[in-house]
């Protein structure tokens, strides 16, 4: 059995509310959800993170001069 967690990570190691499921479906859409978030000036997190069983499945680096 898998567990998937989905969440925007923000500076001093702080997160937002988490999406954990068992199913890849639904990790699958929260991921794009949270992909789609549009984050404008100084309000916006560090990155964006996708684990299954506590391992990175994918991590979008959002701070300033990356990407």
């Amino acid at each position: 059995m898998s567990t998937y967690r989905i969440y925007a990570r923000w500076a001093e190691q702080k997160v937002t509310d988490k999406t954990v499921t068992e199913s890849k479906a639904v990790a699958d859409f929260a991921w794009e959800e949270l992909r789609r978030l549009s984050w404008n000036g100084e309000v916006k997190p560090i990155g964006l993170t996708y684990t299954c069983n506590g391992k990175q499945v994918d991590y979008i680096d959002l701070t300033p001069g990356v990407g």
